[in-house]
C-alpha cells in the first residue's frame, strides 16, 4: 500500500469528522440572546411615561407660579415715641407657592397659608416671563383654602379638570405640579399611597378636613397651592403639607410623605368662594350634615375619673343635645352630672359624666370627633347613620339621620 496515499486519506477522513462535529456541536447550542428592543410607543417612550407628558405638555401651562408680599402690622409706640417708628418698622415679607388655573374667567385655586395676610399677590404662568396681578376673592381657612382671581389674556388660561377624588384608588398613579423653592414649573410622579385620616397635616384644629390624601409624588416648600392629578390628568387634590422625619408637618424636608386636600371637598365650597366669602369653621359646621350635639372624646378624661364613672376607654362623651335636631328626635341623652378635667393646654373644663357615649358610627370606632364627621359627610341625604351607644352600662344602638341645621 502507498504510505503517502494512505496519509492523504486518513487526513481527509479527520477533517470531515471535525467539521460533522463542529456542527453537530453548533446546532446543539441555543440560539444567543438577542438585545432587548427598545420601547416601541411614540418618540421612544413607555406608555407609562407616555401619559405623563401628555398630560403635562395638555395642563402644565394651568399651573401658576404665586408669589405674595405680605407688610407686617404697624409698631405701636407710646406718646412721644413716634420718631423712632421707622426704625422698629419690620420690612415686608416675600413668600412664593403654587396654584392653579380653574376655568377661562381667571379663577385660581391654592392654599390659604400661601397668601394669608398678603397685601400683593401676583401670579406667572408656565413659559411666561410676565407677571399678573391677582385678588383674594374668598377664602376658607379651616380647609386651608383661598380662590383667586386673575386678569389675563384668555390664550393664557388653561383650566385644569376637576376629578372626583371619591374614586381614588391607593397605589395609582399621582402627578404633582408646582413650585418648589421658587423653582419655577416642576413636575413630581408617585402614587396614591393612602387615603387616611387627616393627621393633622391640613387645616386648623376644628377638624373640618376628616380626611386626607397621602402621596409619595415628592412635594416640597412652594409647592402648596399646586394640583394633584390623576393618570387622566384630572385634579384629586391640592398638595397641601409634608410629614418630616423630625415628626413636624410643613418643614423643609421631603420624606416620601405627603399630604394632598381632596378635591370633591374643595368643589364643595366653590360657589361660596366665587361669592367672595370668608367662611369660618362654625359657619362651614352648619353647612354640613350634622347629629346635632356636642362631644368631647373620653380619651382627654383622666382615667381615675372613666374608672369612677364605669365610662368606657374610648368614645365620644355627649355633652350637649340641640333642641329639635336629629339627636333628640332619636333620642340621645345628654348629661345631668358634671366633673372638671384639666386640658393638656392647662386649661380646665366641666365635661359630662353620664351622657350618652357614642362607641362607633356604622361599625367605625370613634375616637376623635374628625371620625364620626367623615362617616356622616359621606352619607347620601337622608340615609341614616348606625350609632352604637354606651348608656348607664349598657350597649344599645342608635339610628339617626343628620341634616343641615343652619
Amino acid at each position: 500500500m502507498n504510505l503517502g496515499r494512505s496519509f492523504v486519506g486518513f487526513l481527509a477522513l479527520a477533517l470531515m469528522a471535525g467539521a460533522v462535529l463542529w456542527w453537530g456541536i453548533s446546532n446543539s447550542q441555543a440560539p444567543s440572546a438577542q438585545p432587548p428592543k427598545a420601547p416601541t410607543a411614540e418618540g421612544g417612550l413607555l406608555e407609562y411615561e407616555r401619559n405623563t407628558v401628555e398630560i403635562v405638555e395638555k395642563y402644565g401651562d394651568g399651573v401658576v407660579y404665586v408669589a405674595v408680599v405680605t407688610r407686617p402690622q404697624n409698631v405701636q409706640l407710646p406718646p412721644g415715641f413716634e420718631s423712632f417708628a421707622p426704625f422698629l418698622q419690620m420690612p415686608p415679607q416675600e413668600g412664593t407657592g403654587s396654584g392653579f388655573v380653574i376655568d377661562k374667567e381667571g379663577y385660581i385655586l391654592t392654599n390659604y397659608h400661601v397668601v394669608e395676610g398678603a397685601s400683593r399677590i401676583t401670579v406667572k404662568f408656565h413659559s411666561d416671563p410676565k407677571e399678573y396681578q391677582a385678588r383674594l376673592v374668598g377664602a376658607a381657612p379651616p380647609l386651608d383654602l383661598a380662590l383667586l382671581k386673575v386678569d389675563a389674556p384668555k390664550d393664557r388660561l388653561v383650566p385644569l379638570v376637576l376629578g372626583d377624588s371619591d374614586r381614588i384608588r391607593v397605589g395609582q398613579k399621582a402627578i404633582a405640579m408646582g413650585n418648589p423653592f421658587g423653582l419655577e414649573f416642576t413636575v413630581t410622579q408617585g402614587i396614591v399611597s393612602a387615603i387616611r385620616e387627616n393627621p393633622g397635616a391640613i387645616g386648623d384644629d376644628s377638624g373640618l378636613v376628616p380626611q386626607v390624601i397621602q402621596t409619595d409624588a415628592a412635594i416640597n416648600p412652594g409647592n402648596s397651592g399646586g394640583p394633584l392629578l390623576n393618570s387622566r390628568g384630572e385634579v384629586i387634590g391640592i398638595n397641601t403639607a409634608i410629614f418630616t422625619p423630625s415628626g413636624q408637618f410643613g418643614a423643609a424636608q421631603f420624606a416620601g410623605v405627603g399630604f394632598a386636600l381632596p378635591i370633591n371637598l374643595v368643589k364643595q365650597y366653590l360657589p361660596e368662594l366665587r361669592a367672595g366669602k370668608t367662611l369660618t369653621a362654625e359657619e362651614i359646621i352648619r353647612s354640613r350634615p350634622r347629629l346635632g350635639v356636642s362631644l368631647i372624646p373620653l380619651s382627654l378624661y383622666p382615667e381615675r375619673l372613666r374608672q369612677q364613672y364605669g365610662l368606657p376607654a374610648t368614645g365620644l362623651m355627649v355633652q350637649e343635645v340641640e333642641r329639635n335636631s336629629p339627636a333628640a328626635r332619636a333620642g340621645l341623652k345628654a348629661p345631668s352630672r358634671f366633673a372638671y378635667i384639666q386640658l393638656p393646654t392647662g386649661e380646665t373644663l366641666q365635661v359630662g359624666v353620664d351622657g350618652d357615649v357614642l362607641l362607633k358610627a356604622d361599625g367605625v370606632p370613634l375616637t376623635s370627633i374628625a371620625q364620626l364627621r367623615q362617616v356622616l359627610y359621606g352619607k347620601k341625604p337622608g340615609e341614616a347613620v348606625a350609632l352604637e351607644v354606651f348608656r348607664q352600662g349598657k350597649t344599645l344602638t342608635v339610628r339617626v339621620v343628620p341634616q343641615v341645621m343652619r
